[in-house]
């Protein structure tokens, strides 16, 4: 069994790719490393799993086709994984990734990567979970975010959980609350990419977001202020 400090991550080539290299590269005192085949994958019901089974990370390659690490994304998605998802990727367009990200990853790397890079993605992530140990807790009105956990919880004990994207924009939003969060500004700071403000990236995500905060309160909370953004509060 995983020590409770380490950090599980799964590395999920397809059968034309090799992360043998990588997987050396990643050693590292705070990550246990394993490689997985995506047939492995194909029937983990992941809400099943203990958190010391379930992978922290995961790093997914489909080789030339770009279609394989998506359609694997939805897949775990859809099964449960609440977890990291780094997506490898040869599409470096916006439109590329808007669709990547549409799918379930967390973050993009363009291919051809290079192991060093991928370590320090992940080292990135493991500092990150670092500071997250001690619960951080963000709220505003009948809203509070555990960011620890992944809860937002609502009046009268509903609470509903988020994926990481989902915890990362809730977050965003509560820290800037009763303040203009321009589209431009959001992608930045959540995604740390710069979209087309034109794509419907960030209108889709915060939709999914807006109907998980419904099903524990009756306010909208997020509001669309036109041409200008979004905004956080009890009334527009």
């Amino acid at each position: 069994m995983t020590p409770p400090s380490m950090i599980q991550c799964w590395l999920i080539p397809y059968p034309t790719v090799s992360l043998d290299s990588l997987a050396k590269t990643l050693e590292h005192k705070e990550c246990q490393i394993t490689t997985h085949s995506p047939f492995e994958l194909e029937d983990i019901d992941f809400t099943s799993l203990s958190p010391n089974e379930c992978p922290d990370i995961m790093f997914i390659d489909g080789g030339s086709e770009v279609s394989h690490s998506r359609r694997m994304c939805r897949h775990l998605r859809d099964n449960g994984y609440k977890g990291f998802l780094l997506l490898a990727s040869q599409d470096s367009t916006t439109k590329g990734r808007v669709k990547s990200l549409k799918a379930g990853a967390d973050d993009l790397c363009v291919k051809p990567y290079s192991s060093h890079s991928i370590r320090e993605k992940i080292l990135e992530y493991i500092e990150l979970e670092k500071k997250n140990q001690s619960a951080k807790k963000y709220s505003f009105d009948d809203l509070m975010l555990d960011t620890k956990e992944g809860i937002l919880h609502g009046k009268g004990g509903k609470q509903i959980r988020l994926t990481q994207i989902e915890s990362k924009l809730m977050k965003t939003f509560l820290k800037q609350s009763q303040k203009l969060c321009s589209k431009e500004w959001l992608t930045a700071e959540v995604w740390k990419i710069h979209f087309d403000t034109k794509t419907n990236f960030l209108s889709v995500s915060i939709s999914g977001l807006r109907k998980k905060i419904s099903k524990i309160s009756k306010k909208p909370y997020i509001h669309t202020v036109r041409g200008k953004g979004y905004k956080l509060d009890i009334d527009p």
